[in-house]
């Protein structure tokens, strides 16, 4: 054998002999600009299920996916380049509760891959533990769980064919409604674990005026009432919900804590009737709370703290937090999760800003810091570092429901101009529209002006329909588009009542009707935000899709992002 041939051998006895396993990490396996398929989808529902990326998961890595990437490199402290490699997207898929195994049609994990439906997985749970968002359009093994679970308890009929179309989010909407859960067809993490506990016979889903009496834990078949558990917590750590017809010391400890805190009047006798509900409503009012009359954690906890001396306890508004002031601070950022974030949330909703208390940093949570730092003289970066928790908890701190300073009178310039940077582009239908509602006040800002006018919400449809606050605001948006009432839309940056700026596109041209008597405006404006371009042309082929033109223009010169849908 000559000295080639030898070489030859040698390279085909390692290509051979090199592990399989390794694949994954090399370079040419990298998602980047132009990858598409599976793995795409797979990435980019993870980035939208983290707040980084808006729209739906189509499998084209475009530029949008690429500044989401960049976008989650930065915020986890990761070489910021836009290519998706393994380091990226192990933290990306453990951070958003996803297994880097599942595909894009199914969201599901390799185990489930199996064309049966098991009652629960080995892990004893019905969903093996996995609460990552099972969505419309998903198809699958863990939709055919869901689908059967449904099934079930009578809120589907038919078969579990693993394909989430109309039938099964309308079964998922009632199962919502049912269990007094967010009504948004999709099954996340608390629709799947309320469907567990239903399946386990926690609480009949199908009857949901019975109860398993036999399911509460057996310390709660003492008679007494202690004072606090061994935890140091009122409730030791159990929050599963308490409701009306339960029965047990777990209720003793509930109603205790409602007479301590005068809400309610008599002895603790352990079953949860109409009186206990009723303190249990007034409870949730004062503090700003669901009223729903249900004992679950948010509400808990809020008792809890209360006890403790962490709010006032006749329920009334002292203007501090009702959380408990943390011993340490842990920056809280995007994607985070944790017990500190369910205590950041909980505080930022008792003092009227608007956030869900979903134990995990979305974009409704960094608008709402957002709102609070610039009601409270802080960096507006929404990121929740120590200086802004100490504000927060600290029991001296201007609430949500404080107007924004307003466009000053006479010139329309703004003392504090907003910069390039703090401009977002918020999805209307996904991420403005939720936000606000009618008879709020927006403020509107022309960078290529500088003037700056105050506008009132009146409805909310496919844009806002919006009218100036003033004479004087009117005056000053009509100079801005050069002394004349025109059709002629401009990019503006919007200040939304959460105090977050987005971009958007206006007119001056006053048509049909408004509200305001006095503000030297005859009838109403349009405000646009950005849509996706395939529904702005369904609905609204003509203007609708010129204000896009117009939003998606001023998107590319401001950061040179190019929209791809």
């Amino acid at each position: 054998m000559n000295r080639r041939s030898i070489l030859c051998a040698a390279a085909a006895l390692m290509i051979a002999l090199a592990p399989t396993g390794g694949a994954k990490a090399l370079k040419s396996d990298t998602l980047r600009s132009g990858s598409s398929g599976t793995q795409v989808v797979q990435l980019q529902k993870a980035l939208i299920e983290l707040g980084y990326l808006t729209g739906t998961a189509d499998g084209k890595f475009g530029p949008k996916t690429e500044a989401a990437v960049i976008a989650f490199q930065k915020a986890n402290g990761l070489t910021a380049d836009g290519l998706a490699g393994s380091g990226t997207l192990g933290k990306l898929y453990a951070k958003s509760g996803r297994s880097s195994g599942q595909t894009g049609t199914g969201g599901g994990t390799a185990a489930e891959k199996g064309s049966s439906v098991p009652a629960a997985s080995s892990s004893g749970k019905l969903f093996g533990g996995d609460y990552s968002t099972i969505r419309p359009n998903d198809s699958g093994n863990r939709v055919k769980i869901l689908q059967q679970a449904l099934i079930d308890l009578r809120y589907l009929t038919g078969t579990a064919d693993g394909k989430f179309g109309v039938k099964t989010e309308n079964a998922v909407r009632e199962f919502q409604r049912s269990n007094k859960l967010t009504n948004d067809g999709l099954a996340g993490r608390q629709t799947l674990q309320a469907l567990e506990n239903a399946k386990s016979g926690r609480k009949s889903a199908a009857d949901p005026g019975k109860t398993d009496t036999d399911s509460e834990p057996a310390s709660e078949k003492e008679t007494s009432v202690p004072a606090e558990s061994s935890s140091g917590k009122l409730f030791g750590g159990d929050y599963s919900t308490i409701r009306p017809n339960d029965s047990g010391n777990r209720v003793k400890i509930l109603q205790q804590a409602l007479i301590d805190l005068r809400y309610l009047t008599g002895t603790a006798d352990g079953k949860f009737g109409v009186k206990t509900e009723n303190a249990v409503r007034e409870f949730q009012r004062s503090n700003n709370l669901t009223n729903d009359g249900l004992a679950g954690r948010q509400t808990l906890q809020a008792l809890e703290n209360a006890k403790s001396g962490g709010a006032d306890q006749t329920g009334k508004d002292s203007g501090t937090s009702s959380a408990a002031v943390p011993d340490t601070y842990r920056t809280l950022v995007r994607g985070l999760t944790g017990d500190d974030v369910i205590l950041l949330q909980q505080t930022l909703k008792a003092l009227n800003y608007t956030v869900d208390v979903t134990g995990r940093v979305d974009s409704k949570t960094v608008a709402a810091v957002t709102a609070f730092q610039q009601r409270n003289q802080l960096t507006a970066d929404g990121i929740a570092g120590e200086e802004t928790q100490k504000k927060l908890y600290g029991g001296k701190c201007v609430t949500g429901d404080t107007p924004l300073p307003s466009a000053p009178d006479g010139v329309g310039k703004l003392a504090d101009a907003p910069s390039k940077d703090q401009i977002r582009l918020l999805h209307w239908t996904r991420e403005v529209k939720p936000s606000i509602r009618a008879g709020q006040t927006i403020l509107v800002y022309d960078p290529s002006t500088g003037l700056a006018w105050n506008l009132k919400l009146l409805s909310l449809g496919r844009h806002a329909d919006a009218e100036p606050l003033t004479a004087q605001d009117t005056a000053v948006m009509f100079k801005a588009f050069g002394n004349q009432n025109t059709w002629n839309q401009k990019a503006v940056w919007v200040r939304l009542p959460s105090g977050v700026w987005t971009l958007a596109a206006t007119h001056d041209m006053p048509h049909l009707s408004g509200n305001i008597k006095d503000n030297n405006f005859d009838g109403h404006l349009c405000v646009h935000f950005l849509r996706d371009m395939a529904e702005a042309e369904k609905n609204d082929p003509d203007y609708g899709v010129a204000n896009q033109k117009t939003i998606r223009s001023a998107w590319k010169a401001l950061t040179g992002e190019e929209l791809d849908y």
